[in-house]
C-alpha cells in the first residue's frame, strides 16, 4: 500500500474513531483538551487501522462487534495489532523519544506515541484537581494519577465506548464492561 493511501486509511480510522468516541463523551468533553476522548479515540483509531489494513478493506466497513472484541483483549493484544502500523520496536515500546523515529511526522505514528507515553503520577495531595501541567494542560478523569499509558489502561474503556455507540442516545448510560484489568471498571 502507497503512503497516501495509508495516510487514507488513517484519516478514515480517525474520522470514525471520533464518532464512535463522542457517543461515549459529551459535546464539552470532545476536545482536544480532555485527554479521555483523545485516548479512547486513539485507541479505536489504531484498532480500525489495523484491522482494515489485516482484511484489506475500509475503517468504515469494520464491523462494531469485532472493533469491542479486539479491545476487550487488552493492551497485549492492540500492540500486536499494532506491529504492522508502526513495527515491533514501537508496537511494543513506551516513551520512545520521537527524535529517534524515522517516521515521527506521520500522524499515525504521532498518535502512537502519544498512546504509548507514560505520565507522571499525580501527587495525593492534589487529588481530585489535576494540576495544568500534568497531562500538559488537558483535562483527565479516566485513570486520573495513573502514570500508565493509555495503551496499557484504557482498551477495555475503548470497548465500552464502541459499546455504547450502539445504543441510542437516551438509552446510553455506564455500559456493563466485559473487561478485567487495568483501566477495566472499578480498578
Amino acid at each position: 500500500m502507497n503512503a497516501s493511501s495509508n495516510a487514507a486509511r488513517w484519516d478514515q480510522a480517525l474520522e470514525r474513531a471520533a464518532h464512535i468516541a463522542a457517543a461515549d463523551h459529551p459535546p464539552s468533553l470532545r476536545t482536544e483538551q480532555h485527554w479521555d476522548y483523545v485516548a479512547i479515540r486513539g485507541l479505536l483509531a489504531v484498532v480500525l487501522h489495523a484491522l482494515a489494513e489485516h482484511t484489506g478493506s475500509s475503517p468504515a466497513t469494520v464491523p462494531l462487534d469485532a472493533l469491542q472484541e479486539h479491545c476487550e483483549q487488552g493492551p497485549e493484544h492492540l500492540r500486536a495489532l499494532a506491529v504492522p502500523l508502526v513495527g515491533e520496536r514501537l508496537a511494543h515500546g513506551l516513551d520512545t523519544d520521537p527524535a529517534t523515529v524515522a517516521t515521527a511526522g506521520d500522524s499515525m505514528v504521532i498518535t502512537w506515541l502519544w498512546l504509548t507515553r507514560t505520565w507522571p503520577r499525580q501527587p495525593s495531595d492534589q487529588w481530585p484537581t489535576p494540576t495544568a501541567t500534568q497531562y500538559n494542560g488537558m483535562t483527565r478523569a479516566l485513570g486520573h494519577g495513573h502514570p500508565g499509558a493509555a495503551i496499557d489502561i484504557l482498551p477495555c474503556r475503548a470497548a465500552d465506548a464502541v459499546n455504547g455507540a450502539r445504543l441510542p442516545a437516551a438509552n446510553r448510560s455506564c455500559p456493563a464492561s466485559r473487561c478485567t484489568g487495568p483501566g477495566a471498571p472499578g480498578s
